[in-house]
C-alpha cells in the first residue's frame, strides 16, 4: 500500500512541478528550469516504479513529500511579488488630474508646489509676486514666525502685536 502511495506522489509531484515550471513565467529562468528538471525526474522515477519495476527493494526519497511543495510555494511567491511590483509601477506612473497637487490637504498645495491661480498662499508663505517683508534678507525666503532683524522686546510691531 505504501508503495502505491509513494509512486502516486512521485507522479503527481512531478506533473505539478513541470506545470508550475512551464506556466509561471514570473519566476526566474533558473527556477523554471529547476522545476521542470526535478519534476521530470520525479515523474520518471514514479513511472519506472509503477510500471517497469519488478524487484524487491527500491529507494524512498523523502524529498518527494517536501520538495514539490517548496518549489510550488516559491513559484507562487514569485508570481505574487511580480504582480505587486507591476501594480506599484502602474500606480506610480498614473497621471494626475490637472490642477491637483500631490500631498494636498484642505485645499492647500503640497510642499514645493505653488498655490493654484486665484488661491491665497498657504499660511506662513510669502504671497507670489510680493517682495519679502521688512527685515528679510533679499534673495532668501522670509523666516515667518521670527521677529524682524534688529527688533528689540518692548518695541511696537513685535511678533505678538
Amino acid at each position: 500500500m505504501f508503495f502505491l502511495i509513494y509512486t502516486l506522489l512521485l507522479l503527481l509531484g512531478g506533473i505539478a512541478m513541470v506545470a508550475v515550471g512551464v506556466a509561471v513565467k514570473e519566476q526566474g529562468t533558473g527556477s523554471r528550469i529547476l522545476n521542470v528538471v526535478v519534476g521530470l525526474a520525479f515523474f520518471g522515477y514514479g513511472f519506472y516504479l509503477l510500471f517497469l519495476f519488478d524487484g524487491d527493494s527500491y529507494r524512498i526519497f523523502f524529498y518527494v513529500f517536501v520538495l514539490p511543495i517548496l518549489l510550488i510555494v516559491r513559484a507562487v511567491k514569485a508570481r505574487k511579488e511580480a504582480r505587486e511590483q507591476a501594480a506599484a509601477q502602474q500606480f506610480a506612473g498614473a497621471p494626475q488630474r490637472p490642477g491637483m497637487y500631490p500631498a494636498a490637504g484642505h485645499g492647500q498645495p503640497g510642499p514645493g508646489f505653488p498655490p493654484a491661480p486665484g488661491q491665497p498662499a498657504p499660511y506662513g508663505a510669502a504671497p507670489q509676486g510680493q517682495p519679502a517683508p521688512y527685515g528679510a534678507p533679499q534673495g532668501q525666503p522670509a523666516q515667518y514666525g521670527a521677529p524682524p532683524q534688529g527688533w528689540q522686546p518692548g518695541q511696537p510691531g513685535g511678533p505678538n502685536a
